[in-house]
């Protein structure tokens, strides 16, 4: 109801605020009066009554009403409201001039009261829609620069994820991120839980034995952990660590969060790739040194068995030869040639379990290789 609206009369005549008052009144508005353009400023600086509409005359002492319209014009908290000159001059000049110094409506005295109420009626109804259509316009901008903001954030993420199949390492992974979250004007450490090592980058190098900690901590909440300008991000294979979340701008936060969820979702991604190749080539490396030690116990066993047959072979010699020189009956030499052959038979025996061992040095090597892959 206009009982809910307040109008500032500003005339230097009290008889003439006294009859527009009436006619307010009669109208169903509030009323707030000041003698001229100095005392009305006054007034609405101190803000103590709410004005939402104000009626002036022109001519008036110490501030007239053109400057009293230009100060309230001028005025960030008081330039929305509805201003009306009052004035017994009508040319269009003044009118003109009335316009010129920002003024809403020039009614030409005497006054209807009907005329008047719903002059200002209309002009506060017309500042309340003005004003509402702002905030949808403030509101739209607003939602239309979150999906800038996403969409730009995504473009981005677009290009991580093109550069991200090129990547051979978790090491260049993460300077990879970092370049990311850099671009967004964050401050990030990454934690990578790779099999049973944990590793930990920082976009500014090493991060301190503490804030691996934390974050690791961190890991036992939920996806997205929250406390102060900090946010963690835990996915099964990594926990990531934001710095400088934008705790003062809530739509920036939320669109950084949406943007940090895609781009961790390829994180996630790519750091199980790596990680399985990570995996199959430390099992190469592990296969391809023990192949090496088969192969060079292979090498040694073969050199023992030569060196074991050609020891045997020159006790035989040996043996024979001693038998010109010790007088021995040919009995007593045939018993020593028969522990001789026997020894010999011994390690003939031994010599053929080598080469059954050595059979299987080269099929254990033969898998070791197909665990290793073709070589390059």
């Amino acid at each position: 109801s206009e009982a809910e609206y307040t109008v500032l009369i500003v005339d230097d005549e009290s008889e003439m605020r006294e009859l527009h008052k009436l006619f307010l009144m009669h109208g169903g508005f509030n009323v707030a009066e000041a003698e001229n353009g100095k005392q009305a400023m006054q007034l609405l600086n101190e803000g103590e009554q709410q004005v939402d509409a104000i009626l002036s005359d022109i001519v008036m002492p110490e501030m007239d009403g053109y400057e009293f319209c230009s100060a309230v014009k001028g005025q960030e908290s008081t330039r929305d409201i509805p201003f009306i000159f009052i004035s017994s001059l009508a040319s269009l000049e003044e009118k003109s001039k009335g316009y010129s110094y920002g003024a809403d409506d020039y009614i030409i005295k005497p006054l209807e009261a009907e005329e008047l109420g719903l002059k200002i009626k209309n002009l506060i109804r017309r500042r309340e829609s003005n004003s509402e259509l702002s905030k949808q316009v403030i509101e739209s901008r607003d939602a239309a620069m979150q999906i800038m903001n996403f969409y730009s954030d995504l473009g981005q993420i677009l290009e991580f994820y093109k550069a991200s199949v090129g990547v051979d390492s978790i090491e260049e992974l993460a300077d990879l991120l970092f370049g990311v979250t850099k671009g967004f004007g964050l401050h990030c450490s990454l934690q990578v839980h790779a099999n049973s090592e944990v590793l930990n980058f920082g976009d500014e190098g090493e991060i301190s034995p503490l804030e691996a900690n934390v974050i690791e901590l961190a890991r036992q909440k939920e996806r997205f952990y929250s406390f102060g300008s900090r946010l963690v991000i835990n996915y099964e294979k990594f926990s990531f660590l934001v710095k400088n979340m934008p705790v003062e701008n809530e739509e920036r936060m939320g669109v950084l969060r949406d943007s940090l969820g895609v781009l961790c979702n390829a994180i996630e991604a790519k750091l199980g790739s790596l990680i399985a190749e990570s995996l199959v080539a430390k099992k190469s490396e592990i296969a391809g040194i023990v192949q090496q030690v088969l192969q060079q116990t292979q090498v040694t066993f073969a050199v023992i068995e030569k060196e074991n047959v050609n020891a045997i072979e020159s006790l035989s010699g040996d043996i024979e030869e001693s038998f010109l020189s010790l007088g021995l009956t040919e009995e007593q030499e045939e018993n020593i040639r028969a522990v001789v052959e026997v020894c010999t038979q011994k390690v003939n025996v031994a010599f053929e379990r080598g080469k059954a061992l050595n059979a299987m040095f080269d099929e254990i090597r033969g898998k070791l290789g197909e665990i290793q892959g073709p070589a390059n």
